[in-house]
């Protein structure tokens, strides 16, 4: 998470502590997946939640996962949600684009991906398509970008999204996994 995510992560949390579930514990903290702070790496956690970002290195997925797998305690939980290849998705032009725009040197399968879960000690256990909420969050910012006249370097980024979900060149993912 950015520090402009946790502000908005521990305001959902307060507002989630007080309508549901009043003894929750939850932290959050803005680092990168290969220098995890002290203070994260000094626990052990029940969950871990990523939230679209491991698409910018799945070049180095098994660095990654084998990072949250020290850090969940046995039989722990990992959430993320992800960007992945469709199942309709060869070398096109628009992936291309889409990973010369964010440097991603890779862009896994959702199989891919279960096995590189596997390989690090997971048991891929559930996910869910978001690629509607991918699209419709797109075009709003689209729409306020252009309605409000903004200047957005991340403007073709969003309208390149569009035309990604389509036909299942790409997916976004919620995936949930166990760790074994």
């Amino acid at each position: 998470l950015s520090d402009c995510h946790i502000e908005v992560a521990s305001s959902a949390l307060e507002v989630y502590r007080e309508e549901k579930k009043p003894d929750l514990r939850a932290e959050f903290y803005a680092a990168s997946y290969f220098d995890l702070p002290g203070a994260v790496t000094s626990q052990s956690f029940t969950h871990v939640m990523m939230q679209t970002s491991m698409f910018y290195a799945h070049h180095r997925i098994d660095e990654i996962l084998t990072s949250i797998s020290k850090l969940l305690s046995p039989r722990g939980i990992l959430v993320a949600t992800d960007m992945l290849r469709g199942t309709n998705s060869k070398d096109t032009e628009l992936i291309q684009k889409l990973m010369k725009i964010n440097s991603m040197p890779a862009l896994l399968t959702l199989d891919e991906l279960k096995l590189a879960l596997a390989r690090n000690g997971f048991q891929y256990t559930d996910g869910e398509i978001l690629d509607e909420h991918c699209v419709r969050s797109s075009a709003e910012k689209i729409d306020k970008i252009t309605q409000d006249n903004i200047s957005c370097p991340a403007l073709p980024l969003f309208k390149l999204k569009t035309e990604l979900f389509k036909d299942d060149v790409m997916t976004f993912q919620l995936i949930v996994a166990k760790k074994t």
